[in-house]
C-alpha cells in the first residue's frame, strides 16, 4: 500500500463517522481533473491545500489553492469549482452510504 492511501474499510469508517457527527453537512466534493491540473500548473506549485468555507448563502464550499515547496499557500489564484454532495454524489459508493 502506498504512503498516500488508507484501506477501504478505514475510508468507510471515517466517512461514516463524519456523516454521523455532521448530519447536515456536505458529504463530499467532486473535483474535476482539469481543476487539479490547473492548480498544480501554478508557478512553484508542489501540492494543493483545501479549505472548508461557507459562502454568503450558507452553502458549504471547498476552497483550494496551490502550495509551494515551503508549505506556504500560493495565493495568486483561489479555486472554487468543486461540486458538493449532495447533489453530485455517487449513491452507489460505500463511502457515501457506509453500507
Amino acid at each position: 500500500m502506498s504512503n498516500y492511501t488508507i484501506t477501504l474499510q478505514e475510508g468507510i469508517d471515517w466517512t461514516t463517522n463524519f456523516r454521523n457527527q455532521n448530519p447536515s453537512s456536505v458529504k463530499a466534493f467532486k473535483i474535476d481533473q482539469a481543476e487539479i491540473n490547473e492548480i498544480l500548473a501554478e508557478p512553484n506549485a508542489a501540492g494543493i491545500r483545501a479549505y472548508m468555507g461557507i459562502d454568503n448563502n450558507g452553502n458549504e464550499k471547498l476552497i483550494m489553492v496551490a502550495v509551494g515547496n515551503s508549505g506556504n499557500d500560493i495565493l495568486n489564484t483561489v479555486y472554487d469549482h468543486a461540486l458538493p454532495c449532495p447533489a453530485h454524489c455517487d449513491d452507489n459508493s460505500v463511502l457515501c452510504s457506509g453500507q
